[in-house]
């Protein structure tokens, strides 16, 4: 749901990438045992953080990708973190952040370019076109 989000958000824009972060991240907190409302607070934050325009200087499409997708999914952890943290659970920060976070977003910027291919499609496919009155 992660990196789907954030792609998207690159995509189509921040609206719909924080309306499906939001929807996506109810979704995965009514299917896992987490606190309610952490993982769309998460996926909020990177849609935000990928929906803005201020990477469009960084190079090719691809290496904004790939650069959005490691500080994306390092964001997401840290919300997660904090959250679990604020409610009392206890959180390992070091481990969470180098053997869950650092590989996480590893392997999230590694498929980022694969899953941007069918949701660009998608993206073309459902593009409203404008249309005069």
């Amino acid at each position: 749901m992660l990196l789907v989000v954030l792609v998207w958000a690159v995509v189509r824009g921040v609206d719909e990438g924080l309306m499906w972060g939001f929807v996506g991240g109810l979704v995965v907190d009514l299917l896992s045992g987490g606190p309610l409302g952490a993982t769309p607070l998460a996926l909020l934050a990177v849609a935000l953080l990928a929906g803005q325009p201020w990477g469009q200087g960084l190079g090719s499409s691809v290496a904004r990708l790939l650069f959005l997708a490691l500080v994306g999914v390092v964001v997401y952890h840290l919300v997660l973190l904090i959250v679990l943290a604020s409610m009392g659970y206890r959180v390992d920060w070091g481990f969470a952040l180098m053997r869950v976070a650092g590989p996480s977003a590893l392997l999230n910027a590694i498929l980022a370019p694969f899953v941007r291919q069918p949701l660009a499609w998608l993206e073309r496919r459902t593009r409203r076109e404008g249309f005069a009155l």
